[in-house]
């Protein structure tokens, strides 16, 4: 098998018709990686002029005479059928010999064990254990099924929201768990305001990633790069902001107390309502006092691609997390999700130690109260093509982990 370059539109073309396709795969990440140091190309296998499986391929020459290369979330590929899947590697292990690749690596956007909402392994579910061990023997060195995100260049558990079962938005709603219906509902009746922004208002939705990057411990990405982002995804990319209007929610409080107080029976378990809306308009005022009368809560990234919609970034200041100003977010996303076709609602990353004792299992609690399931992916792989290279560019690799692990300890003292 010959593996060739692909034109823009016959790579899109095939894209559009696979399974596995991720926006990580679209031309416009590799321009996007373009900006940051990468060189991309679209190559695929042709058979009777017809594209039969591709990939976007980017490439870095690292230190030490290295070149890595790296299909994200690749291939575009029926990974069941192994005769197309090993001509295939077979191609791509002789281009990147000739362009003096050193190795490749891969995450494919594939399951590994068929889980539930709450992570569990569901008896008779899908397993493509068998596409670990194939690829394995096809010379892929596999990284491991790693439960911490942070040892994967992309997250190998996610959690995930299945659309195509429901029909519209009250049946979206209630499919959601009770605790986290009650949180939508709430910043729905204090008016929380969503707007998506373009690249005016990326230094306000930079600050919100600074600020949790700084509370979560993870280095946020400069605002050059988010701004790179919007122009090389185009429409695929939507960033949604939440306020707080603070006059907007003091009259919808003061009519709740207006209703209450027509009734003609003011109960006492009415009154105890009452006093819990006057606490939260006092609160209201001393907020927008303090903070001024529209405040940023939180925001979020979203990208569109193919069946799915994913919120890949987001975050919110930890002085206003008792606005659910996610939950809006979230619950915004999903209706749009629906509305525009998309099948899957993408929550992405969470970490695969799912036990409460683990400094992130917030994240994963609350992503679980809209009722999806979790994904474990099959991991990450590398490919060998020089292996004396690849076993230095190792060596290397290793002692500048083991040296980064050291300052953060110092640094956390």
């Amino acid at each position: 098998m010959k593996i060739e370059k692909l034109t823009s539109k016959e790579y899109q073309e095939f894209f559009n018709k696979n399974e596995y396709a991720t926006f990580y795969q679209k031309e416009s990440w590799g321009k996007l990686k373009e900006q940051n140091g990468w060189h991309y190309e679209l190559v695929g296998f042709k058979e009777k002029k017809k594209v039969k499986a591709a990939t976007l391929l980017l490439s870095k020459e690292v230190k030490l005479g290295i070149k890595m290369y790296y299909a994200p979330r690749g291939f575009l590929i029926d990974f069941k059928d192994y005769k197309l899947l090993d001509e295939f590697v077979e191609g791509i292990k002789l281009y990147i010999k000739e362009q003096g690749g050193t190795f490749l690596k891969i995450d494919p956007y594939v399951p590994h064990l068929e889980r539930d909402v709450n992570g569990d392994i569901v008896e008779g579910g899908y397993d493509n254990s068998d596409l670990v061990e194939h690829l394995k023997k096809l010379g892929f060195i596999h990284k491991g099924y790693n439960i911490d995100n942070d040892k994967e260049l992309q997250p190998r558990w996610v959690y995930v929201l299945n659309l195509e079962d429901m029909n519209n938005e009250d049946e979206l709603m209630m499919h959601i768990s009770k605790p986290t219906r009650k949180n939508i509902k709430k910043t729905l009746k204090m008016g929380l305001e969503l707007e998506e922004i373009g690249v005016e208002g990326l230094e306000e939705y930079k600050k919100i990633t600074e600020h949790t990057g700084n509370r979560r411990g993870f280095i946020d990405r400069p605002l050059s790069y988010y701004q790179e982002m919007f122009k090389a995804l185009g429409d695929d990319i939507k960033i949604i902001l939440c306020y707080l209007n603070v006059d907007k929610s003091i009259a919808l409080l003061q009519g709740e107390i207006d209703t209450i107080n027509s009734f003609s029976d003011i109960t006492e378990k009415r009154k105890e309502e009452i006093k819990n809306l006057e606490k939260r308009i006092d609160d209201l005022k001393e907020v927008g006092n303090k903070y001024g009368k529209r405040i940023t809560l939180a925001g979020s990234m979203f990208i569109a691609s193919g069946k799915e919609l994913l919120n890949l970034y987001g975050g919110g200041y930890d002085e206003f997390m008792k606005y659910d100003a996610m939950s809006a977010i979230q619950w915004h996303a999903i209706k749009y999700a629906k509305e525009h076709g998309f099948k899957v609602y993408n929550f992405y990353g969470i970490d695969g130690n799912l036990k409460e004792n683990n400094s992130m299992h917030g994240v994963y609690e609350f992503k679980k109260g809209f009722n999806g399931k979790v994904i474990e992916l099959i991991g990450e792989f590398d490919l060998p093509i020089n292996k004396s290279k690849y076993k230095l560019y190792n060596v290397a690799f290793n002692s500048y982990k083991k040296l980064k692990n050291t300052l953060n300890k110092v640094k956390n003292k």
